[in-house]
């Protein structure tokens, strides 16, 4: 994702511009402008093939209509977003509390276990974001203890995999008497909300915007801009180029950005920063359990540093 700083009107345009999204709107671009050139050429010097029976509220209708099925695409695109946004929200809080809880219940004295939690916690977040886009690499998780990493390679779901790991311990240290019984059930909830947290990001994943809902749209949007040059050529004349340009400007963009953000895990410039707010979670855990990170990972977590994910 990119980090955006409101530096101005025409940098921002600028920037959002030269992302991948723009360019294969350039492209579809590229192709509606040959073919509105050719009707227009063709239109005021060969053919008069204009539609000028075709009553101008028809047009009206078509656009409206196609402006509705546009909102409420671009609606459930931003839905799947901002709940997508919301989960990983309640993912800083749930560790930060989580960590919190662990500081105030465990000795003073025990280190190996503050390491351990730090660890661990830290791992989920990033063991999610490896896990929602379809990576397997371990290099980011932390080894909690000996061979502790190399039974997560055992997990084919590695989120479930650190969440087992959190799970273990809690228990151990319950069973040693180090947890009381009302600390081990309030912990059972943050142990819990990990995997919840988990299971609404796989159900954003795995339930796109249906593809035939999104089929018809683009078809909608094609008959609309092949339509457009017939109708508006004798008002416009040759000006019917860059009317019917801004105009499918607006239409296709709008359907590239919904598509864009529909999954908001991936890679793309405004696809959530999962690998910053990872790192934010590793260095609050860290910070709370007082557990010494290098500065480095600590700017990491910070806006504008990473600048693309």
């Amino acid at each position: 994702m990119i980090i955006y700083k409101n530096k101005g009107l025409f940098p921002s345009i600028w920037h959002f511009h030269t992302g991948p999204t723009a360019k294969a709107l350039l492209r579809q671009l590229i192709v509606i402008a040959v073919y509105v050139t050719l009707v227009t050429i063709g239109e005021m010097t060969f053919l008069d093939i204009r539609l000028k029976d075709t009553p101008g509220s028809f047009l009206s209708a078509m656009g409206i209509l196609l402006s509705l099925l546009l909102i409420f695409r671009t609606n459930t695109a931003y839905d799947r977003f901002y709940e997508g946004r919301q989960a990983w929200g309640e993912l800083v809080n749930n560790c930060r509390n989580l960590a919190i809880f662990f500081n105030a219940v465990l000795p003073e004295g025990d280190e190996n276990s503050r390491h351990f939690f730090a660890k661990a916690i830290s791992n989920f977040p990033f063991a999610l974001k490896n896990h929602l886009r379809d990576m397997t690499d371990l290099s980011e998780l932390d080894m909690v203890e000996v061979g502790e990493r190399r039974n997560l390679s055992n997990f084919d779901h590695k989120p479930a995999g650190v969440a087992n790991q959190l799970w273990v311990k809690t228990e151990m240290l319950y069973r040693e008497g180090h947890i009381s019984e009302s600390q081990h059930i309030n912990l059972n909830q943050y142990l819990t909300t990990l995997m919840d947290v988990c299971g609404v990001c796989e159900r954003i994943k795995s339930t796109p915007i249906p593809f035939s809902y999104t089929l018809f749209i683009k078809l909608f949007i094609m008959l609309y801009v092949m339509m457009l040059p017939f109708t508006v050529i004798t008002a416009f004349g040759y000006l019917t180029i860059p009317v019917v340009l801004l105009t499918s400007y607006i239409l296709v963009g709008l359907e590239l950005i919904g598509e864009e953000i529909e999954e908001p895990f991936g890679f793309e410039r405004n696809d959530l920063p999962l690998n910053q707010l990872s790192q934010l979670i590793r260095v609050g855990v860290h910070d709370i359990l007082q557990i010494y990170l290098p500065h480095v990972d600590k700017q990491a977590a910070k806006p504008g540093f990473t600048i693309v994910t």
